[in-house]
């Protein structure tokens, strides 16, 4: 009798053992979950260039950036440029889904009335992807008049096409560890109407920018921007363009002092045609302020 119970208990052991092998054979493996990165910058726009941040489906935008005059004559007279003259740029963004986003603005240099989307590809993740990827392309129409018509005898802008100019980036971002991001956007220019017969249409350059967090509601942002070849006549009077931010993030807001040293705020203008020399310290004071709606 004994020798059954002790024959049983070994088999009921046997077949404990069994499916347990089986089930751990059968059962999934489990990966690690991958999140996407957030807030890689504080917001769509590191100063003047645009980020790979979107602002979230139903989210309108607004943001208004402002450049005051140089710095370079006159300080204290002009009191550190803020006598102007003055650069304004009003911007809504809204946010169709999570990675796509469509705006409209109006800068007064030039009168120029803007349309833009951006769309993200990829998204950087923990663990995953390691990059985020995004696509931007903006339309500009100069809305000015030309106040040589009546010298020159013809209109400059006559032709409707002539007032138009495009902008379109590919944006590679990532951000390091939980302080810092750093971006690196292709771009290409194309202007209609150019100034000079031999200057070109087409331009091509680079923007690389970036943010470091102080704290988690406070940062530094700057951006650097390059055009290559010698695309106009006056090439040897036209810089780089280059800007620093001090960014201040409250609630729905994010508040940005910035140090640029160009006039123009819009893209077509900004990379490839500064006329302020960094070198001079001929920069201007300036700020950014974007406020979130959620719709």
């Amino acid at each position: 009798m004994k020798k059954i119970t002790l024959l049983s208990l070994f088999m009921l052991v046997g077949l404990a053992v069994a499916m347990g092998q089986d089930s751990a054979a059968t059962k999934p493996v489990q990966t690690p979950s991958r999140s996407k990165v957030k807030e890689i910058f504080y917001g769509t726009r590191c100063v003047n260039n645009q980020t790979v941040m979107q602002v979230g489906k139903k989210v309108l935008a607004y943001r208004i950036s402002h450049r005051f005059g140089s710095m370079q004559n006159d300080v204290l007279y002009n009191f550190l440029g803020l006598d102007g003259p003055a650069s304004i740029s009003f911007m809504f963004d809204y946010g169709i889904r999570d990675n796509l986003m469509v705006g409209v603005g109006r800068d007064n240099f030039n009168k120029v009335y803007n349309g833009y989307v951006k769309y993200n590809i990829l998204n950087q993740e923990d663990g995953g992807m390691p990059i985020t990827l995004a696509v931007h392309g903006k339309a500009n129409v100069i809305s000015s008049r030309d106040d040589a018509a009546a010298i020159n005898g013809f209109d400059r802008y006559g032709n409707f096409a002539h007032r138009m100019s495009y902008v379109t980036q590919v944006q590679i971002a990532r951000k390091f560890g939980q302080k810092f991001a750093l971006q690196v956007s292709p771009t290409y220019v194309h202007h209609n109407l150019v100034t000079a017969a031999a200057d070109k249409n087409d331009i091509f350059a680079i923007a690389a920018m970036g943010q470091y967090k102080l704290r988690k509601r406070l940062g530094l942002s700057f951006e650097y921007s390059y055009a290559f070849g010698n695309y106009a006549v006056n090439r040897s009077s036209l810089f780089s363009s280059a800007a620093v931010g001090l960014d201040i993030v409250t609630g729905g807001h994010v508040f940005q002092i910035v140090l640029v040293n160009s006039a123009p705020i819009n893209e077509a203008w900004v990379i490839p045609f500064t006329r302020n020399d960094l070198g001079r310290f001929d920069v201007r004071l300036g700020f950014n302020i974007s406020r979130n709606f959620w719709l």
